[in-house]
């Protein structure tokens, strides 16, 4: 039975994948919201949309009470204001929105594209009251539905969102260059590329998101490798895992059955459900967003701290003995023999 959703989601928490501006659409002035997740589909808080537009297009300033929200810019140029500070943002770049910050975003470029994921927040139905059912993936040039004020009235309460008038700003938007991932709930912006490098083997994952920095509601991170061998299958007994490719290709095998992915595709993976993935390509970087945040501590044990973004031209020593060694600490069933460092594959298969 192939796993892949057209139309609109499943109401129960199942593995399900999506390709590139499919999943349920909607379109608010010349904005095309594409939702991938909600909380009846991944049975839990976490709820993602793909928003699309052109130079011109926003959002009004508004809060949230309870959701935490994530953004990541896939095309083009993103001004997103945080708290009264202007960023503006390019492709790679992350925003970490925790609950009671006043934001709001305007689209730079004539083709602008971002993930944006919440947690607790109920928001993936709001597209459907601001904006009207489309079956078509590009947005329009004209608009046929205008985003005005009334637009955002009479909201039902359980959406949290909450419009605000816009903040005083001081200067001009400020382009995202370097930044850290701060060790408490504040909101931040990340350059393409930053974040906490852990390299392993020959892929390097940067956490955009830590428990501290995310109140250990969901990790999100970067992951990019070369063209390799597949990681072995298993399956975690909490933890939900998303698989988002942004460049590259790569497989993912989801309870058996096999799935290629090409950035914009779009994979949920439920707890306890087998998976194993590969990169295809010579050059791999995909998206995760997992819930809760605590299988961070996985890629702290098998990953060592590293200063760059980019892995290196020869694999690094792959420890997984490690992750073996504290598996009882850790949110992971392994369903087949442990990985094998790709050096050691190396000298088999020579």
């Amino acid at each position: 039975m192939s796993l892949q959703i057209v139309g609109k989601l499943p109401n129960v928490k199942k593995p399900y994948f999506i390709r590139n501006g499919e999943g349920e659409r909607y379109l608010f002035g010349t904005q095309v919201a594409s939702i991938v997740a909600t909380t009846a589909s991944t049975g839990d808080k976490m709820e993602i949309v793909q928003i699309s537009g052109g130079k011109g297009d926003y959002f009004p300033a508004h809060v949230h009470e309870k959701a935490h929200e994530g953004i990541v810019v896939l095309d083009g140029r993103l001004e997103v204001e945080l708290n009264g500070q202007v960023h503006l943002l390019t492709a790679g770049d992350y925003v970490h929105i925790p609950a009671g910050t006043v934001h709001a975003y305007w689209l730079q470029s004539h083709r602008t594209r971002f993930w944006s994921f919440t947690m607790n927040g109920n928001l993936a139905k709001l597209y459907s009251l601001i904006g009207v059912p489309f079956d078509r993936f590009e947005r329009p040039p004209v608009s046929q539905n205008p985003l005005v004020a009334e637009s955002f009235s009479e909201l039902p309460d359980d959406i949290d969102i909450k419009f605000v008038p816009r903040q005083q700003t001081n200067g001009l938007p400020q382009l995202v260059k370097g930044g850290t991932t701060p060790d408490r709930v504040q909101p931040y912006v990340l350059e393409s590329g930053e974040g906490i490098h852990l390299l392993s083997g020959d892929t390097v994952h940067s956490l955009l998101t830590t428990k501290e920095a995310a109140d250990g509601q969901f990790l999100a991170l970067v992951s990019e490798g070369p063209k390799g061998l597949p990681i072995g299958e298993h399956a975690h007994e909490y933890t939900n895992e998303t698989f988002m490719c942004l460049q590259g290709q790569m497989t993912l095998w989801v309870d058996g059955e096999e799935l290629h992915l090409l950035p914009g595709d779009f994979a949920y993976v439920p707890a306890k459900t087998p998976h194993r993935f590969r990169c295809d390509a010579h050059y791999t970087k995909f998206l995760g967003v997992l819930t809760p945040g605590q299988f961070e501590d996985f890629f702290r044990i098998l990953g060592d701290p590293y200063e760059y973004p980019i892995f290196p031209s020869e694999p690094a020593a792959y420890r997984f003995d490690r992750v073996i060694q504290r598996i009882e600490e850790l949110d992971l069933i392994l369903l087949g023999k442990p990985p094998v460092p790709p050096a050691v594959v190396e000298e088999v298969n020579h």
